[in-house]
């Protein structure tokens, strides 16, 4: 609380001198500001004072909460699967979140967390009761993908990214500060607060390579430019490492030449050179990693996906951690007397190397821990909690890590928290009771994939497996960070409507918001999923993010959008919907499994129901786009809905009802309509 006293009386004194011209989107503005003005030429936008506005918003909308918020110990994580389908998550990337062009020149501002703390009573508007914050470390910008560097080329994992810190606090107020008075500001607003973790890649130049370069892997530079990984099989086939394919991987043509490109780390070539360059290093401050490569010829290797063939090229931008000192047996076995030129034998006379098999060491791990570094890993969470009080972490491809490492992550966690929220980016729900033994609280799932064919007849089976077949509850996403837009793949928005509802009432789903998406922002941030490289062009030419990824690029999201008092009011109704159901959509045993799994051409159908009782609902879809259907309610619903004369209308066109329809008056459904009707019994507390 303090922090959050300190940013506001230094945005006080900064409104005494400040003569900024400083414009914002319109809709910041949700508290009624008045004292600002307009600018013909800049539409959508107004001009304030910043210190002012955000003050005032600081005041009126944060402050003012501390006496009437829950206390914040009691915002900590759900201690079970019930209470966790009460939460919605909005994911933001913090730099892209509140980034804007805020004066006449045509430079982009980032995102800061002064400017995200002022629009999270917007976030509370929509029903958000988790931020998700993509990584917020310091990042590198020595092997940048785009203008900038992206958030998961992380250079210090114990330190946040200073470029989230806002000029308005000066020097006065520290990011650490900043980052603190952020989450007080969320638990104040009853937000709890979740961060992005990463620990199987970082920065090819990151921190620990001046004290620890024998934690990474290295090739000569000569072969960086053109480094790839090989081409395994005939056939080319995209495909995971496995008991079946590690034989071919290391049968691969190329492969000796391949492991010849590696070579050992600074400190073992020549440790008096290597102490020099630390030396200049701590004395000048310059990259350790540039001066590597100007000493040594030497470089980190490029990460690369632990799937063989995989099309997409390295990143260049990340390198692995070298987990365990030696090479594991699989590989050893499969080189057999193919044995490099070095007397050391950690990785079969070769110099420390690694390939997809060492990338998957959830499944191949050696013998020899690198214990400094696991040290380090699993230390990294429980230093956010007790410093800054967060709340919940994702773990990027935790599932791939050994398990032995991810259970003492796990177990050091919740030495400082029971109840940390935990959550696995494991897109295969089969993969959820193996993660459950290990504490997480749910998973990442792949709803996001299927949407694209809602018109199916198969549609929701395939999605119902997904979600009720999950030892854990999975995120209902229309769209992620990594993937096509909801309202590029899906422009129609009745279509949206749809999909919006979908992700409210599945069972066992978890809503979740990226950000942008109640602006119908159609520029992806990045092409990791289900995309292409043509997938970063589908604005107009002329629009100043054209072909920009947030990932890698300074971005702001389209604020002015004429979209988003449509789609902010679709997912406020949503929320409200979801509210008033909350206690049947938590229970498996109420969802209608059978009446969801009918199939039809043109009707998309699910509910639940409560039989003691007697109360539930049911959405039914249109999923014609081209004409209405008519629904003889007698027939279509199911039985428990047809014991009464007539149904309650929840909600139809557009909007949310509350009117009696008799049973044996028939429905028409206007193409692409969505409807929910309940019965006309409920329990007081649903009403």
């Amino acid at each position: 609380m303090d922090t959050l006293v300190a940013i506001f009386n230094q945005l006080k004194a900064g409104e005494q001198s400040s003569n900024a011209c400083y414009f914002i989107p319109e809709v910041w503005n949700y508290f009624g500001y008045q004292d600002y003005q307009r600018d013909p030429a800049r539409p959508g936008e107004i001009k304030v004072c910043p210190y002012r506005f955000f003050r005032s918003c600081l005041e009126g909308e944060l402050l003012k909460s501390t006496n009437k918020t829950p206390n914040v110990q009691k915002l900590s994580a759900p201690d079970n699967e019930g209470s966790l389908l009460d939460q919605i998550i909005y994911g933001m990337l913090p730099r892209f979140f509140t980034a804007w062009p805020h004066d006449s020149s045509s430079r982009i501002y980032p995102g800061t967390l002064l400017k995200t703390m002022a629009l999270l009573p917007l976030l509370k508007d929509l029903g958000v009761s988790i931020v998700y914050l993509l990584p917020p470390f310091e990042t590198s910008y020595k092997c940048p993908k785009g203008e900038i560097g992206s958030p998961y080329a992380i250079k210090n994992h114990y330190g946040l990214d200073w470029n989230l810190h806002d000029p308005l606090l000066g020097e006065t107020i520290s990011i650490e500060d900043e980052f603190k008075a952020f989450v007080t500001a969320c638990h104040l607003l009853g937000i709890k607060v979740m961060v992005d973790f990463v620990f199987r890649t970082v920065a090819r130049d990151h921190d620990l390579i001046s004290e620890h370069p024998e934690w990474f892997y290295w090739i000569e530079t000569q072969h960086n430019k053109d480094f790839s990984t090989l081409a395994v099989g005939k056939d080319g086939k995209f495909m995971p490492v496995n008991a079946k394919t590690i034989k071919r991987l290391y049968q691969a043509e190329g492969i000796q030449e391949h492991l010849q490109k590696f070579t050992f780390p600074p400190s073992v070539i020549d440790p008096q050179r290597w102490d020099e360059v630390k030396a200049q290093h701590r004395r000048t401050g310059e990259n350790i990693l540039t001066l590597i490569e100007d000493a040594f010829q030497i470089t980190t290797v490029p990460g690369f996906s632990n799937m063989l063939n995989d099309p997409q090229p390295p990143w260049f931008d990340v390198t692995y951690l070298k987990l365990y000192f030696d090479l594991h047996p699989e590989a050893r076995s499969q080189l057999g007397n193919r044995k490099g030129s070095s007397p050391d034998p950690s990785f079969h006379g070769y110099a420390p190397f690694i390939l997809q098999d060492g990338a998957c060491a959830n499944l191949y791990r050696g013998k020899e821990v690198n214990q400094g570094l696991w040290d380090y890993i699993s230390g990294t969470i429980p230093f956010y909690q007790k410093k800054y009080g967060i709340d919940g972490a994702r773990i990027d491809m935790g599932h791939a890590l050994p398990p032995e490492l991810l259970q003492t992550m796990l177990d050091e966690i919740k030495k400082v928290n029971p109840a940390f929220l935990l959550w696995s980016e494991e897109f295969n729900y089969r993969n959820a009771p193996v993660l459950k033994d290990h504490g997480f609280h749910m998973i990442s799932g792949s709803l996001w994939s299927f949407y694209k064919n809602l018109a199916s007849k198969d549609f929701m089976p395939t999605v119902l497996a997904q979600t009720l077949r999950s030892a854990l509850p999975v995120t209902a996403a229309p769209e992620l960070p990594d993937t096509p837009r909801l309202a590029y793949y899906s422009p129609d928005q009745r279509r949206i409507e749809l999909i919006v509802f979908l992700n409210y009432l599945l069972p066992n789903a978890v809503p979740f918001l990226n950000n942008g998406v109640e602006l119908m922002e159609r520029q992806p941030m990045n092409l990791g999923l289900d995309n292409t490289e043509e997938g970063r062009f589908v604005l107009p030419v002329d629009d100043p993010i054209y072909g920009k990824l947030a990932f890698f690029d300074n971005c702001y999201l389209h604020w002015r959008s004429k979209d988003y008092v449509w789609m902010s009011t679709l997912l406020h109704n949503a929320k409200l919907i979801r509210s008033r159901y909350a206690k049947l959509i938590k229970e498996k045993a109420y969802f209608l499994k059978g009446y969801a799994k009918r199939k039809s051409d043109h009707l998309l159908r699910f509910g639940y129901y409560a039989a003691r009782e007697k109360y539930g609902f049911v959405l039914l879809a249109n999923k014609e786009l081209q004409q209405e259907v008519v629904i003889d309610c007698r027939r279509e619903l199911p039985r428990p809905f047809r014991t009464a004369p007539e149904i309650q209308l929840v909600y139809a066109a557009g909007a949310r009802q509350d009117q009696k329809w008799p049973l044996n008056k028939t429905f028409r459904l206007a193409p692409g309509e969505t409807i929910i009707v309940q019965t006309r019994e409920k329990e007081g507390s649903n009403g």
